[in-house]
């Protein structure tokens, strides 16, 4: 009898349950977007600011000619800012992006944000094609991953990326005044600027990793390559500046000492200094180094600073880092950025291949003061 019974209750739960599921795909099918398919970029827990904005740039890339719209939904991750004072300060704060907090959002679709969001976290599969009858596709980070390759043809990207971000990034004004502000306070439309990006402890042990796993410079090597390209400008220091961005305060601290005109913003930065570092022969991803590295990360550590000011840190670099006649550029996804903003027109050139170009001529290795004597 008692098996009886629980073969009836087991088939009664299981039709109850089949009516749920059932209703439940009506009401979702039911309160799917309508109109052209729809493009949801979200981002992803892990993803650096710029990661984000690289796949915004490369959806836009792909989805520009066709009938689909492109939503830019950020609505997680390393800078979304709940503080209640940056919510009661910031006009542009949007609790469902934190793209809206820099730039007017983008969205191609007559819905708003909020409506966006409440559509996405209805769904059990966010992480990819919306089931039938929905007509949103969501793209995060780590799905398109891969979707570019970005060295197939950097001459083709580098010009259609800087086309994209001048067309479809506005600033909000806030953010376009200090970047004015700056530029205007060290006269960069009268001078020789030369920029240099020093990527310091945002790095992983990985040896497939392109950004990360190469001997670091040292911060002589980086000054004296800034000295080389100002002889080589021909232009005499007093009409030269030299803008730094990094995440390092002592490598901020070096090139101040340097003859180089170094200028930088003021922006929260760790007081790890990677000189010289070699991640390849740093050990496992659990060493101390790479342990140190992580808590002194800008994006991925330090929960106490304003994840606001840290997106916004990173963006001013960046467009700045874009603003010069040459370019010294690190590996990852903000000094690609900057060469995106720069475009065609700027000279950019690569600090790891500068270093790996010396280290084959250097005789005693650190012969920094020397090795460029030949100009």
């Amino acid at each position: 009898m008692n098996t009886l019974y629980k073969k009836i209750f087991s088939f009664a739960f299981l039709g109850i349950l089949s009516v749920i599921v059932l209703v439940t795909c009506i009401r979702h099918g039911n309160s799917g977007p309508s109109g052209p398919p729809t493009v949801i970029v979200r981002d992803h827990k892990n993803g650096g600011f710029f990661a984000n904005i690289s796949i915004i740039n490369h959806l836009i890339h792909t989805y520009e000619q066709s009938e689909k719209k492109l939503v830019v939904l950020l609505d997680s991750g390393l800078y979304k800012e709940d503080r209640p004072q940056f919510i009661t300060d910031n006009p542009y704060y949007d609790k469902h992006d934190w793209f809206s907090y820099y730039f007017e959002p983008i969205n191609q679709t007559d819905q708003p944000l909020s409506y966006w969001k409440k559509w996405v976290d209805m769904s059990p599969l966010s992480q990819a094609m919306m089931p039938e009858g929905c007509s949103a596709q969501i793209f995060t980070v780590h799905s398109i991953k891969n979707y570019y390759s970005f060295d197939s043809d950097p001459d083709y990207y580098n010009q259609e990326f800087h086309r994209i971000w001048h067309q479809y990034f506005k600033l909000r004004p806030h953010v376009q005044k200090m970047v004015d502000d700056f530029k205007k306070k060290h006269d960069f439309a009268n001078k020789y600027v030369i920029t240099l990006h020093y990527r310091g402890t945002d790095k992983y042990n990985r040896p497939d990793a392109y950004e990360d796993n190469h001997e670091h410079p040292p911060y002589e090597f980086c000054s004296a390559l800034v000295k080389k390209l100002i002889r080589e400008s021909g232009h005499p220091i007093n009409s030269v500046v030299t803008f730094i961005a990094t995440d390092e305060q002592p490598f901020v601290a070096h090139m101040e000492k340097e003859d180089v005109n170094a200028v930088f913003i003021d922006a929260i930065r760790s007081d790890v200094n990677t000189s010289g570092l070699d991640l390849a022969a740093s050990g496992s991803s659990q060493s101390s180094i790479y342990n140190r590295l992580s808590t002194q990360s800008i994006h991925l550590g330090m929960p106490d600073k304003s994840n606001y000011i840290k997106g916004l840190d990173v963006l001013v670099d960046a467009i700045l880092l874009g603003s010069g006649n040459t370019f010294i550029k690190s590996r990852g996804n903000v000094s690609r950025q900057a060469c995106w903003i720069g475009g065609p027109k700027m000279r950019s050139v690569d600090l790891v291949s500068e270093f790996n170009a010396y280290k084959k001529r250097s005789v005693s290795g650190d012969d920094w003061k020397t090795i460029y004597d030949d100009l």
